[in-house]
């Protein structure tokens, strides 16, 4: 069981990683994203789709590193933990920044 887990987890972190890499590069949301995962944005400009990748990317990476502590040594495993944490709270804090500056540009 611990390996299905462990390759959902690489699924969904590489999944996330490359939807971050393409609004990144791309700077808007594909027109199939908008009615389903748009909800929160009131109004999406290049930066608050950037923003949104970079989220992305943040917990992707947080989820590839708590993924990967299983096969690495103890203290690799803490300092992926840690990266984890940082990367998972930075992702956050972007996703809740774009949402109200998507929010501020609407009014």
């Amino acid at each position: 069981m611990g390996y299905v887990v462990q390759g959902l987890a690489y699924v969904a972190g590489g999944a996330l990683l490359g939807g971050g890499a393409y609004l990144l590069m791309r700077g808007d949301f594909p027109g199939w994203w908008r009615e389903r995962l748009l909800w929160p944005l009131a109004q999406v400009t290049p930066a608050v789709a950037r923003f949104q990748g970079w989220a992305a990317i943040g917990l992707g990476l947080s989820i590839l590193a708590i993924g990967f502590t299983p096969i690495v040594p103890k203290i690799a495993a803490g300092a992926l933990v840690l990266v984890a944490m940082v990367a998972y709270l930075a992702a956050v804090a972007l996703f809740l920044y774009s949402t109200w500056l998507s929010r501020r540009m609407a009014r």
